[in-house]
């Protein structure tokens, strides 16, 4: 306990018998579970001799903070008042405290009836409860009301001897510097509040948090349990904790709970947390794309002592198959990669991470930077100490029994203990009479809670329709219930079957009910920073809500009605909406489409509001492409599925169908979630086809056909494309003619059909001089994809005038992603240029000059784009260039982010690219090799032959890399890398020397 803050130090005297477990009531436990709220909120600390380390001198640490606290709370009764220690010992060092002119309250509260001759040693210090009356005598409801009035008169007490200490200029350097220690900004409301007496059962995790901070190679630390397992109330503990020390050192600290999203597989977003973590930190981006704004948070994240907490992370990750753990959201994994591989450094930050699952996108820096907790259940012995700390007695035998029972889980051991407090007396031995598990094998202790909760039903709410409807009405919701949805349930008419006890309740006799549900810990605590919402564990709202469904599926889907209703007509999202301000539209998708109204929930909110119309009715697609809320629009879109993304709902229209999928399709795609793109894509084509939409069909199969050939499937894309064209024969649409015949030659160069592709580009383009006379050429994606050949076949000079045309096409129709794809070829060209043998020195450093400035252009209008596979792209030309100067750490860097966006699809194509890349820096490693080292600036110091250890090294590292890149080669039939992995191979061999074969870029 420090003694040098201006913060009072409340000490509390108890006698331990009053905590055993033959007492009815636990009083410790008791008084502070009142007093928590305020440590917590930082309004005074609180000793008692639990807090002790094993092996202290107690006797010594007693007095120590005895005589150095503010406040000296007597819990008064029987057993305390014949304590030969703390009458001998507590009460007669704070009587001297008190002769001396200390600054010390003392505080008696009385807790049960006791003797004339115990309360005569404590008399003139003015007992609590008033007139002496025992807390024990009143009801428990009167019983808390008078702890929570004495909860306050402590709290006032204190806040007085706070502002003492101040003005008294007591302690005033220390609290400069506390002040000056603590945080810039603080901002952890969104953290979910959580009901304990105390944490028990957590010392080791609470330890190895406390180490991770002060240990400067943990970036990341991932704490994961099941469901219900405490991780938020670890967490909440923890930070409790660190705000008693100022914080340790954090500049900023940042906390966000996802799990108030839900935990199903429709919730898929963190377009809030990232719009919300770049306000705090102040950190302003020029892009929509989610990625960025990750990279653009963990950059702000790494410069500072950062602490950010991210509770409840499973509702944006896969769940049990074949992607279990991994992220759904690429802003998320972008922050998270980044971050992790950050350089060790004192004064480091960390992330916080809590969920059901490992997150696998960061399990490569599992060994150091990203370690991996697991929370486990509770042993026996803690189990019980929970299970006494909330009111239950028993012998210890049968405390652990319980504890074993429920499987050590902590949710269920809470509401157990409430449970049978409110049915059993609080005897452990009454337990017997709840039901056995309910399985389930993905969650297997899902069950023990589960099984408490029908025990509730069953025994404790029957005869309670007000409080069961209140519970009702929460698991209706996958995120806390705010006061006015609440108030729109409960008006009239009422909902039959469910809200029939709740239309003519009084507001007085709500917030009763409210309270009674907290007390037993089935509604969270309440939130100070938005009192009327009610919420509870996902669990808790899980279970109710679907045992309404299920026992009346008529008032559950009027309720999701009503609230579409009322969010629907309420929401006024202006002329520019921001992501926050289309929140609630979004809710109200979910609940019209659980209450059966997906076409008018499609066409009314989604479509109209949304998505929005242009003046000529056409569709704009203003949440992604203005806000690039690409994660928020394919939650929205999930729920317009019977099985997302495979089976639309059958209540919408057959051509709502092709809709809803080619959507999904093109969503999952700039998620990166490539493999989940192909099912949805794949039966829009079906659907289009069949309905003889030729022209639709023909789009829809181009970007199948794209998708196909990212994740590596080229047989399959080159079939796809060659479909596309012929369904944009019969749709007679000229672009549709030359587009598509582009996307069939950009498939076939990647097979290796280089001749034949190149006349498919020269149709395309006979085709484009006919639809656009003034513009003969190819451009934007089309002119790209025809210079990538191009470059392939080394006609460097012809790609380079190309793209020279390209680019001020545009940039005068200010097409973010041609421009920088133009630039992209340019950069490339240029550096082919530089390196070409026969180059003068002034004429290399010119190209390279030009193809390095280009490059940079490319990759900054590429990430602007949101278009990260081709991000990809310009991350590994710029690497082409940074090995030929040298740079080889810069090479690492980009190859490194071009695998983070490659890996989760995945892109096996740039996968292979990535290989052979990472092949050809460990040559040029080995023979010293950069070209333009000192011709480009900067540049790093010439680079100088290894010794033969290290050379056989590198050798071994480019083998392995081409062993990667010939299994790509091989499965995904990407033959366009034929003659690039021939060559690497020669050098391996040491046929040739890595500097004598020609410039690939």
């Amino acid at each position: 306990m420090r003694s040098d803050s201006t913060k009072p130090i409340i000490f509390i005297s108890y006698a331990h018998a009053d905590e055993q477990v033959k007492s009815r009531v636990q009083w410790l436990s008791f008084v502070m579970n009142y007093l928590r709220p305020a440590v917590k909120h930082g309004d005074f600390e609180v000793w008692t001799d639990r807090e002790m380390e094993g092996g202290a001198d107690w006797e010594e640490k007693i007095e120590q903070n005895l005589r150095a606290c503010h406040i000296f709370v007597l819990l008064v009764s029987p057993n305390s008042m014949s304590s030969n220690y703390i009458i001998d010992k507590e009460i007669l060092i704070a009587r001297e405290r008190k002769a001396a002119g200390d600054d010390l309250h003392v505080y008696p509260l009385l807790l049960e009836p006791t003797p004339d001759a115990g309360l005569d040693q404590v008399r003139d210090f003015n007992l609590r409860p008033r007139d002496a009356r025992p807390f024990s005598s009143f009801p428990l409801n009167i019983r808390k009301q008078h702890m929570t009035d004495t909860a306050n008169e402590i709290g006032e007490i204190a806040a007085r001897i706070a502002a003492r200490k101040v003005s008294a200029g007591a302690n005033v350097k220390a609290a400069s510097t506390s002040r000056a220690s603590l945080p810039a900004f603080l901002h952890i409301t969104g953290l979910p509040e959580t009901f304990y007496e105390r944490l028990v059962g957590r010392d080791a995790e609470l330890r190895r948090l406390d180490e991770a901070w002060s240990n400067e190679k943990t970036s990341i630390l991932s704490l994961v349990a099941e469901g219900g397992a405490g991780k938020s109330a670890l967490v909440n503990e923890w930070l409790t904790r660190l705000q008693a020390d100022s914080y340790r050192g954090a500049d900023c600290v940042l906390g966000w709970s996802f799990y108030s999203q839900g935990s199903k597989e429709r919730a898929t977003a963190a377009d809030e947390f990232l719009n919300w973590a770049l306000d705090k930190l102040g950190v302003k981006v020029e892009t929509t794309s989610a990625s960025a704004k990750g990279e653009a948070i963990a950059e702000a994240l790494i410069k500072q002592r950062a602490l950010l907490v991210l509770d409840g992370v499973e509702p944006l990750q896969h769940g049990p198959g074949p992607q279990k753990g991994q992220l759904k959201d690429q802003g998320l994994r972008a922050l998270l990669r980044r971050f992790a591989a950050a350089p060790p450094r004192a004064g480091h930050g960390m992330i916080v991470l809590t969920s059901r699952l490992a997150v696998v996108d960061i399990q490569r820096f599992e060994q150091n930077a990203a370690p991996v907790v697991d929370v486990e259940r509770l042993s026996d012995e803690a189990g019980a100490e929970l299970l006494r700390d909330n009111d239950v007695w028993g012998v210890d035998r049968d405390l652990k029994a319980a504890s074993r029972d429920f499987g050590g889980h902590p949710l269920a051991l809470t509401l157990l203990a409430s449970l049978i407090k409110e049915t059993q007396n609080g005897d452990v031995r009454r337990r017997d009479h709840i039901r056995g598990l309910l399985a389930d094998p993905n969650d297997p202790h899902h069950g023990d809670a589960g099984r408490v909760m029908e025990s509730y039903e069953r025994e404790w709410l029957a005869d309670q329709p007000i409080l069961l409807a209140i519970l009702q009405l929460v698991g209706l919701f996958d995120r806390p219930a705010s006061g006015d949805c609440l108030r729109a349930l409960r008006a009239e008419p009422a909902i039959p079957g469910l809200t029939d006890a709740l239309v003519d309740l009084s507001d007085d006799d709500w917030l009763r009910a409210v309270v009674r549900l907290r007390e037993v810990r089935l509604l969270a605590p309440r939130d100070p920073s938005d009192a009327d919402a009610l919420d509870a564990h996902p669990l808790v709202r899980e279970w109710f809500g679907d045992r309404l469904r299920r026992t009346n599926e008529t008032a559950w889907k009027a309720a999701h009605s009503r609230l579409y209703d009322h969010l629907r007509d309420t929401t006024h999202e202006g002329k520019t909406p921001t992501l926050a301000d289309l929140a609630p539209l979004y809710h109200a998708i979910a609940h019209g489409c659980r209450a059966g109204r997906y076409q008018e929930a499609l066409e009314q909110v989604y479509r109209d509001r949304i998505c929005r119309r242009l003046p000529n009715r056409t569709i704009e697609f203003y949440a992604v492409n203005r806000l690039g809320a690409f994660g928020s629009d394919l939650a929205a879109m999930s729920w317009f599925f019977d099985r997302p993304y495979e089976t639309p709902a059958a209540a919408l229209t057959p051509v709502d169908h092709s809709w809803v999928l080619g959507n999904a399709s093109s969503w999952l795609r700039a998620q990166g979630r490539l493999r989940e793109a192909l099912p949805p894509a794949r039966a829009t084509l079906q659907r289009e086809e069949a309905a003889n939409s030729w022209n639709n069909a023909a789009i829809v199969a181009s970007n199948l056909s794209e998708t196909e050939l990212l994740v590596g499937e080229i047989a399959a894309a080159t079939a796809t494309a060659k479909k596309a064209v012929s369904l944009a024969d019969l749709s007679a649409d000229p672009f549709q003619m030359l587009t598509k015949r582009v996307t069939h030659a950009n498939a076939l160069h990647a097979a290796g059909e280089l001749e034949i592709a190149e006349r498919l580009f020269a149709d395309a383009e006979r085709r484009q001089e006919k639809f656009e006379p003034n513009e003969p050429l190819l451009y934007a994606l089309q002119g790209y994809r025809y210079c990538d050949l191009l470059l392939s076949r080394r006609q460097v000079a012809a790609a380079r005038n190309r793209a020279i045309q390209n680019i001020k096409i545009a940039q005068r129709n200010k097409w973010v992603l041609a421009t920088a794809l133009d630039a992209l070829t340019l950069g490339r060209a240029h550096l082919a240029l530089g390196l070409a043998s026969g180059s003068s020195a002034e004429s290399a450093n010119a190209e390279a000059l030009a193809g390095g400035s280009a490059i940079e252009e490319a990759v900054e209008g590429l990430r602007a784009s949101g278009q990260y596979d081709y991000v990809a792209r310009g991350l590994l030309a710029r690497a082409a260039l940074r090995r030929a100067v040298g740079d080889w750490a810069g090479v690492a860097r980009d190859l490194g982010v071009a695998q983070e966006i490659a890996e989760p699809g995945p892109m096996r194509l740039y996968l292979c690219d990535i290989a052979l890349e990472q092949a050809r820096l460990a040559l040029a490693g080995r023979e010293a090799f950069a070209p333009l080292n000192g011709l480009v600036e900067p540049s790093p110091p010439p680079p100088v032959l290894t010794d033969a250890a290290a050379a056989a090294a590198l050798q071994e590292e480019a083998r392995k890399e081409l062993d990667i890149a010939r299994r790509l080669i091989a499965v995904c039939g990407y033959h366009q890398r034929d003659e690039e992995l021939s060559e690497l191979d020669d050098v391996v061999a040491g046929r040739r020397r890595f500097a004598d074969l020609p410039p690939r870029v």
